[in-house]
């Protein structure tokens, strides 16, 4: 059976002319005086291939392509599209389309019918998929109201899709960013609550899942039952550590009486992008609703994929701004800021805080004897015991060379004193080996913590650096606390 192709042209010249010689070929050739009559015939005659003219009235050749490929009943069917316009952004338009060729008008018939039969053997259409065409009636007045839904159905998922990619702007803002995607949702989304998790590229990061209950006072008992259903789903792309969830647009009032087994509907979407979990949504709802069935489904989750995906990459950009890149520790830079905010916290709120310094024992002497790269291993084996060694609300740096940090807030110095010593000895109990060289090391360290009589930061830092000075002068290998 020879392929049979619509001709859609408004110029009764160029249509003979076409319609001639694509049947000189031994091609079955149909045609069609303008956009409208071309959609109609596409359900008539369910043609292997459409060759359109750009320039037509009532729906233009941009316009139809765009409407045929936006349609699954018509998708699959390859279009040509022939113009006599030749600027770039007509050619940019014949591409955005989804015209499988944009071709000029005035190209050489035998060079046409190479294009014509080259695109219709790269993309067959099935005759399963032409018979679904048979079976529906398209007439010229449906065909107009068949083109009307298409074009509100694009520019519905057009305004939608505008939606999610506004919030791009709150990027650096993730709270305010939060409450927007939930603002949105809610205003198309069924659920009595719906959860949002951006997972934190720090390790020492804090994980939250945050949940919105539509200004609902929810028991937290039933938000209890959600964090854990959520994180478990979500623990098998990835373990996340210590999780938390914070409620967002709360309104206080009177509780709501339901329980989590009252939830019909419960649906929680890993995002995944390079085979990363870059974050998670989740919605629980009363009502019996199949979610995935939601006009917008899958457009909602690929643009929020997109905005998950720039909140992760934003995220690791400001991570590493922050951190050492040889021990994986926070930078210098980030302690500083850091000591500052946690001394002026428990200024306004009196509360204790201890510091502590840690210098390797001898580390100079390390790097002359086994060279640089055994002192770099050194370093990141002792960074990776700190990072084992404390609770998650410890906050570990880097501050220079082979001196390392530890802030330990809502920490009283007699209490810090026993983490410090357990860390010390862990360090020297620790078989250094790299390349084949195995080796002990020792550190030395100083404490000391937010004695009421220091009236800056600065001296906190000072006198946890004094109290190492004579860690290191009285035989090394040891802690020393600051003596007021």
């Amino acid at each position: 059976m020879s392929p049979r192709i619509l001709v859609i042209e408004d110029s009764e010249t160029q249509l003979k002319f076409l319609k001639d010689k694509l049947e000189s070929k031994g091609l079955e050739v149909v045609t069609a005086v303008d956009g409208i009559e071309g959609y109609q015939k596409v359900y008539e005659a369910h043609p292997d291939l459409i060759i359109a003219d750009v320039v037509m009235p009532n729906i233009n050749g941009y316009q139809l392509c765009r409407m045929l490929k936006n349609t699954d009943d018509t998708k699959k069917i390859p279009i040509i599209l022939l113009t006599i316009l030749d600027k770039k952004i007509d050619k940019f338009w014949g591409k955005k389309s989804g015209a499988q060729l944009f071709l000029s008008k005035s190209i050489d018939f035998e060079e046409l019918y190479g294009h014509v039969m080259s695109v219709i053997k790269r993309y067959p259409v099935d005759q399963e998929y032409k018979e679904n065409l048979q079976h529906q009636i398209i007439t010229r007045d449906s065909a107009q109201t068949h083109l009307n839904n298409v074009l509100n159905d694009l520019l519905l998922k057009t305004i939608f899709s505008n939606e999610f990619r506004n919030l791009s702007d709150f990027l650096n803002y993730e709270k305010v960013m939060v409450e927007k995607i939930f603002s949105l949702l809610s205003s198309f989304m069924e659920y009595n609550v719906a959860g949002i998790f951006f997972p934190s590229p720090d390790s020492l990061g804090e994980n939250i899942l945050y949940l919105d209950t539509l200004g609902r006072n929810v028991s937290k008992r039933v938000l209890s039952d959600i964090h854990y259903d959520f994180f478990k789903k979500l623990s098998e792309y990835k373990e996340i550590k210590s999780p938390k969830f914070e409620i967002v647009r709360v309104l206080f009032g009177k509780e709501v009486e339901y329980e989590y087994s009252d939830f019909a509907s419960k649906i929680v979407i890993p995002l995944i992008y390079d085979k990363k979990l870059i974050g998670g949504i989740c919605f629980y709802t009363k009502e019996d609703i199949n979610y995935s069935s939601f006009k917008f489904f899958d457009i909602m989750i690929t643009e929020l994929l997109t905005i998950f995906k720039m909140k992760y990459q934003y995220s690791e950009k400001e991570l590493m701004s922050v951190l050492d890149g040889l021990t994986g520790l926070y930078n210098r830079r980030q302690f500083e800021l850091n000591l500052e905010q946690e001394f002026n916290r428990t200024k306004r709120h009196p509360s204790n805080f201890s510091l502590a310094i840690l210098d390797i024992d001898f580390f100079k002497k390390v790097n002359d004897t086994y060279g640089h790269q055994y002192g770099d291993y050194v370093l990141k084996a002792v960074a990776d015991i700190l990072k084992n060694s404390f609770r998650k609300t410890d906050l570990l740096y880097r501050y220079g060379g082979e001196e390392l940090v530890i802030i330990m807030p809502e920490t009283y110095i007699d209490n810090a004193l026993i983490p410090i010593q357990r860390l010390r000895q862990a360090i020297e109990d620790y078989e250094f080996d790299y390349n084949g060289i195995k080796t002990h090391q020792t550190v030395s360290i100083g404490l000391s913590m937010n004695y009421p009589e220091f009236e800056t930061h600065t001296a906190i830092l000072k006198s946890a650096d004094e109290a190492l000075y004579k860690a290191k002068e009285s035989g090394r290998n040891r802690v020393i606390v600051y003596e007021q």
